[in-house]
């Protein structure tokens, strides 16, 4: 299948944006700070992959992000990566800020998302 010269950019971008995403995840993962001791330490794949009910392999899909859909991170995946790894949203979506249309979106689906989660508990 061809693709146009728009559709084309706006596939790219949007790889770009899951490849971000997945380093910021990556990053975060590497950085977790012990509540108890204050250290920094780095969360396995496996710890991740167990809140998530997930494989580790599909942990280190969506770090590499691309084009596949499978390696692409569901909003709710994303909401319990952020609450499991203690760090605001915010810290992985920072670098998007000229996007506040998507931002709103993302909020208002956020929103939605955390309330089903508390509804869960």
């Amino acid at each position: 299948m061809k693709l146009s010269h728009k559709a084309k950019k706006n596939f790219e971008e949007d790889n770009q944006f899951y490849i971000d995403l997945g380093k910021k995840l990556r990053q975060a993962r590497r950085t977790k700070v012990n509540e108890f001791t204050g250290k920094e330490t780095i969360v396995p794949l496996t710890k991740v992959a167990k809140e998530l009910k997930c494989s580790y392999q599909q942990i280190g899909k969506y770090e590499k992000g691309g084009c596949k859909e499978g390696n692409r991170i569901p909003l709710v995946n994303l909401v319990k990566i952020s609450k499991f790894l203690k760090k605001p949203l915010s810290y992985f979506l920072d670098d998007y800020n000229e996007l506040d249309v998507v931002a709103e979106e993302f909020n208002m689906a956020f929103q939605i998302e955390s309330e089903k989660i508390q509804e869960g508990k």
